[in-house]
């Protein structure tokens, strides 16, 4: 993995190997630098979407009924399932010990506790589906040794056998 050894990289990290023109470790910290960002804004457009109490802004007048219809019926379902998909390999990868029932289950949890605050508070909504995304980033930057590409792999190709 790309930032496997992200504490190496903070502990070796100095300012006078780059004032001196050795921009190695610079280099690697701006490609977490943007990772990061790149990962934030994923996640803003994301919770920001799911969390809208009106997922779909009907855009003309005209046959209202018909197009609401079309959206709800057949759009919103495949978007609800990547959004499932999403946050059942977010749980995936936090966890160490896993049973696939309880992960889709509680993905499926969070993304109908989801939907229902959405109707309440659509902040309260925002809050709830941005905290998973956020908490996977802190664990990783945190202990980037915690996820490990050949444990990943081997959970994600175990899912077929479910």
């Amino acid at each position: 993995m790309a930032f496997e050894k992200l504490s190496d990289l903070v502990s070796e990290f100095s300012l006078d190997k780059i004032l001196s023109g050795d921009f190695s470790d610079f280099v690697a910290i701006f490609y977490l630098v943007i990772s990061i960002a790149i990962y934030s804004i994923l996640i803003w457009h994301f919770y920001r979407f799911i969390a809208r109490r009106d997922c779909f802004k009907l855009t003309t007048r005209k046959h209202k009924k018909l197009i609401g219809f079309l959206k709800y019926f057949f759009f919103y379902p495949w978007v609800a399932f990547l959004f499932f998909a999403g946050f059942s390999l977010m749980l995936l990868f936090l966890t160490k010990s896993y049973d696939i029932p309880v992960i889709l289950s509680t993905s499926f949890a969070i993304i109908a506790a989801i939907r229902i605050c959405a109707y309440y508070n659509e902040d309260l909504s925002k809050d709830i589906a941005k905290m998973l995304p956020f908490a996977l980033l802190a664990i990783f930057l945190i202990d980037a040794s915690y996820f490990r590409f050949g444990d990943i792999t081997a959970k994600v190709y175990s899912l077929p056998e479910f």
